[in-house]
C-alpha cells in the first residue's frame, strides 16, 4: 500500500519513504538502459522502467510541455501518484518473484512481496523521461538525476533500426497542437515543422537527438551538480570502473561495474557502416552545431 501526504510531499511505497529517488536520462539509444541495469543491481535499489501509468504521464507531458510549465503543481501530483503504483512490489510486479502469470493467491497478489523489505531507494529509467525532467524536479525536489549523451551520429544509426524509435515519426502520433519549442521533435519554433515534415528518415532522427541534447544543456542550468550527473557513452564504453565509482560518489549507490558493460552490437563510431553518405548528411547539416558543442566533430 502507499500513502501520499500531499501537504509535504511525503511518499512511501511497500512501507519505504521514498528519498532521494535517481532517475536515469538520455535521447533514445543512448545507453539509458546501461546505467538503469547497473544501477538496479546495487544493494537494496529498485529502478523500474516503462511502468503504463509512468509512461501515460511522461508522454503527457513530452507531447505538451506547458503541462510542466503552467500546471506543475497538478503535474507533479500526475507522476507522483503514477510512481507510487509503478514501485509498488507485489508477487506479480517483483522481478524476482515468479512473474504476472504466476499462479499467486488473490488475497496476496496485492500485497508486498518478500522482497520488498530489501529495497531502500527507488529509480526510474522509462523511455523518454528526459523530456519531463523538469516535472520530475518538481514532484520528487530531492531527486537525483543521471543524464548520459552519446555521438548523435551513432544514435540516428540506431533509432533507423528500431520500429519503435520510427513510430513516432508518423504523422498519426505528430499532435503538436501547435507547442513550440517541443524538445520531444526536436522543434525550436514553428518554422521546423516542415523540416522535419519534409526531411528524411536520418534528419527527422537528428532532430529528435537534437531537441533532446538541448534539453541535457538546459537541465545542466536548472539542477545544480549536486543533483544531476552527466555521463558520456563513450566514457562508460571501456570505461565501467571509473563510472561505476562515480555513480557511487554521486548516487550512494555500490553500482557493480560488471553491470555497464555494453552488449557490444554495435560500438562507438559504429554510424561510419550503418550510416548512408546521404544520411549523415542529414544528420550533420540538422545537428553539426550539437556535435560540435559536444566535442563529436
Amino acid at each position: 500500500m502507499h500513502t501520499i501526504m500531499k501537504q509535504s510531499f511525503i511518499l512511501v511505497v511497500n512501507g519505504i519513504k521514498v528519498q532521494r529517488p535517481v532517475f536515469v536520462l538520455g535521447a533514445p539509444h543512448s545507453g539509458v538502459p546501461v546505467i538503469a541495469r547497473a544501477l538496479s543491481r546495487a544493494p537494496g535499489f529498485h529502478v523500474g522502467a516503462g511502468s503504463s501509468g509512468v509512461l501515460n504521464a511522461v508522454y503527457a507531458v513530452a507531447r505538451r510541455p506547458s503541462l510542466a510549465l503552467e500546471k506543475v503543481s497538478g503535474t507533479a501530483s500526475l507522476l507522483r501518484e503514477a510512481y507510487a503504483e509503478a514501485w509498488q512490489l507485489t508477487p506479480l510486479t517483483c522481478p524476482k518473484c515468479p512473474g504476472p502469470y504466476a499462479s499467486v493467491p488473490a488475497n496476496a497478489a496485492s500485497a508486498p512481496c518478500e522482497h520488498s523489505g530489501d529495497v531502500r531507494r527507488y529509480g526510474d529509467a522509462s523511455p523518454d523521461l528526459l523530456y519531463c525532467a523538469s516535472a520530475l524536479h518538481a514532484a520528487f525536489p530531492d531527486a537525483l538525476f543521471v543524464q548520459i549523451i552519446r555521438d548523435g551520429r551513432d544514435v540516428v544509426a540506431d533509432m533507423m533500426e528500431d520500429e519503435r524509435s520510427l513510430a513516432w515519426l508518423k504523422p498519426s502520433f505528430m499532435k503538436l497542437e501547435h507547442e513550440f519549442p517541443n524538445h520531444f521533435f526536436g522543434l525550436e519554433e514553428e518554422s521546423d515543422l516542415e523540416r522535419f515534415t519534409d526531411g528524411s528518415t536520418a534528419a527527422k532522427c537528428a532532430m529528435r537527438w537534437r531537441g533532446a541534447v538541448r534539453m541535457s544543456a538546459r537541465l545542466r542550468q536548472e539542477i545544480g551538480t549536486d543533483q544531476l550527473l552527466t555521463l558520456r557513452y563513450e566514457d562508460v564504453h571501456g570505461g565501467e570502473v571509473a563510472t561505476a565509482e562515480r555513480l557511487r560518489e554521486f548516487t550512494g549507490a555500490r553500482v557493480p561495474a560488471g553491470e555497464l558493460l555494453t552488449d557490444g552490437s554495435w560500438g562507438v563510431g559504429s554510424w561510419k557502416e550503418r550510416l548512408s553518405r546521404r544520411d549523415h548528411g542529414d544528420v550533420h547539416e540538422e545537428a553539426r552545431n550539437e556535435l560540435s558543442r559536444l566535442g563529436y566533430l
